[in-house]
This record gives structure tokens, sequence and C-alpha cells, in this order.
């Protein structure tokens, strides 16, 4: 394999251009001038996510889960000035605490749910629930807790500009109610955080989540037009976005379609939930707290399924609305 040259940051702290051959925990990859991808440990596989870095007078860093020693390599060689969350999910922030004295921001939405775990684990669906103490601690073990700095607050098109690459919020609900990425306008640049084309997604497993707001804020994206997307936890995608997008959006509907041919036959929320509709491709779906989300987002589709009068309950059964109801 020949080494391709990347740039990263030198031991004097300026970004400059060497030759690696494997992906670098907390490499800088220039993607405008002044304007980097931050590459997360692990490629950012959960619970690991890439950031956005805007150098200038002043730098701003959005999120911190690079992993705990990237992040602290990191601010060793750029000091941060200020620190946006692009939203609550703990893979995104369990580095905030690591930024006492430096002003931390989400949207107004989310804000709350960093600001306190009991308001997080309400948001994320799980309060009176059998499984409800055996969530927590696996989401705990997962990504240990340590409370960091109290959160302020942003709005949709709010601007940060602290003397380098300007940054402009566009609020992209539906992951979470404040999931918002942020805008390079010159550059044409978007982070758009866990909108991220993979196969993973599109992904709204906790009570506050919302398939339509999903579909939505996919939709913003495409409008926007954006000539570069980074994601949370993917490589970058600079071809085709718009039809990219459009074929991820479309996997909703594709798993309203595939409920609605297993519930030929009639069945319950646990029976179905068994069947792993969402992810059964994957053998930690059968995890917590992955079976939890997998269950949280067939409700969702059941909603919707409903509302559409496509699907009907009687007894605790659902079925489709075509299906003999013998």
């Amino acid at each position: 394999m020949q080494p391709v040259p990347r740039l990263v940051s030198g031991e004097d702290g300026r970004p400059e251009k060497r030759p690696v051959t494997e992906p670098e925990n907390g490499r800088l990859e220039e993607v405008a001038p002044g304007l980097f991808l931050v590459h997360a440990t692990r490629e950012a596989r959960i619970p690991y996510a890439h950031s956005l870095l805007a150098l200038g007078e002043k730098n701003i860093l959005v999120d911190t889960g690079l992993g705990l020693d990237v992040v602290r390599r990191l601010r060793r060689r750029h000091p941060i000035h200020l620190v946006l969350n692009s939203h609550y999910h703990r893979d995104h922030n369990f580095g905030n605490w690591l930024f006492r004295g430096v002003p931390i921001k989400a949207h107004r939405l989310d804000a709350p749910m960093l600001n306190s775990l009991p308001r997080y684990f309400w948001e994320m669906g799980i309060a009176g629930r059998p499984d409800e103490r055996e969530i927590k601690r696996f989401t705990l073990e997962f990504i240990p807790h340590r409370q960091g700095p109290k959160v302020g607050t942003f709005e949709d098109g709010d601007i940060f500009d602290l003397g380098g690459p300007g940054l402009e919020v566009v609020h992209l609900p539906g992951h979470s109610p404040g999931h918002s990425g942020f805008y390079h306008r010159e550059s044409r640049t978007l982070f758009s955080g866990d909108i991220c084309p993979d196969a993973f997604g599109p992904w709204y497993g906790h009570a506050c989540s919302s398939a339509e707001d999903f579909a939505r804020s996919i939709d913003r994206i495409i409008r926007l037009g954006p000539r570069r997307l980074l994601t949370a936890h993917t490589a970058p995608v600079e071809k085709d976005i718009a039809g990219t997008l459009r074929r991820y959006r479309t996997r909703i509907a594709e798993r309203d379609r595939h409920l609605l041919e297993i519930l030929s036959t009639p069945a319950t929320i646990d029976e179905l939930v068994r069947r792993h509709p969402l992810y059964g491709q994957y053998l930690w779906a059968l995890k917590l707290p992955f079976r939890f989300w997998e269950e949280m987002m067939v409700r969702k589709h059941l909603g919707r399924l409903l509302r559409k009068g496509l699907v009907r309950k009687a007894g605790g059964r659902y079925r489709s609305a075509e299906a003999n109801l013998h």
C-alpha cells in the first residue's frame, strides 16, 4: 500500500502534510481553508464520532466524542475557545467535561438533556419500562458518564465566527429534537452530524426522535445544496450528494413496506420486535440498548402506518389493513 499524503497536526501544533498508511486517531483533514474534519478513535465507529474544527483568531470545535485521548491531544495543539454540540447523544459530547471554562452550546431543544442525566433518560423513553434499570446500566457502561459544564443554547440560523471559518447553525431535527448541522457557506461544506448515509440509519430510536422530521431534515439538506457533506460517522461525501441523500431517505419508506409485509399475519409489538425487522442483520441488535432502539423505531413506524390507515390494531395485535382477518 502506497503512503497517501494527508493533512495532520504536526508536533508544533500546525497542520502539515506527511504520509500515513493507516487512519490516525485525531487526524486533521482540511476541507476548506482553516476548516478541518477531525477523525475520531476507531474511525468514528460507535461510541466515537468525528468532529469539525474551525481554526482562526480563536478556535471552534463541533462535538467532543473523538475519544478522550484524542480530545486532550487536540486541546494541547489547538486551544479551543468555543464548543458546539450537534445534539445530546452521548457519543457526540462525552468529552465536554474536559472543557471547563470554555463556553459550550447546543440547540435549545437538546441542551436540557445535556445538562441533566435524568432528563436524558426521560427523553430516551425508558421511564417505567421493566428493563429501565438494565438499559441505564448498559448505557452508562457503554459510555461512562461525567457531567460536563452547563450547556448554553443556540438557534437555527445563528452564526459563529471567531476570526476563522464562520459556522452557521442548520437545525436538522428528527434524530433528536435539536439535532443541528453546521454550514460553512464560503466552501458550501455542511457538517450534518448524525444525518450520515450509512447502512445503520436513518436512526430515530429515542422517544423524542421523529422519522417524519428526519425525512424533512434530509430534504432541507438537499435544498441547501452543499458541495461537501461531512458526517459524524462516515467518510466525507462529495459526489452525488442529493442522490445519496434521497436513497438514504427512502429507507424510511422501505421499513414501512417491510413491516406491512410482516403484518400480513397479525402480530403484537413483542412478536414484531423479536423478529428484528429493522436491524436483524446485525448480531448486536439482539442486545440492549440496541434492542430497545429497534423497538422504539418499530413503534414509530406502526404509528405512521396506523395514521395512514395502512395498519389496524385489535386486541393488542397489529395487522395490515389488507390482511385477511382470518
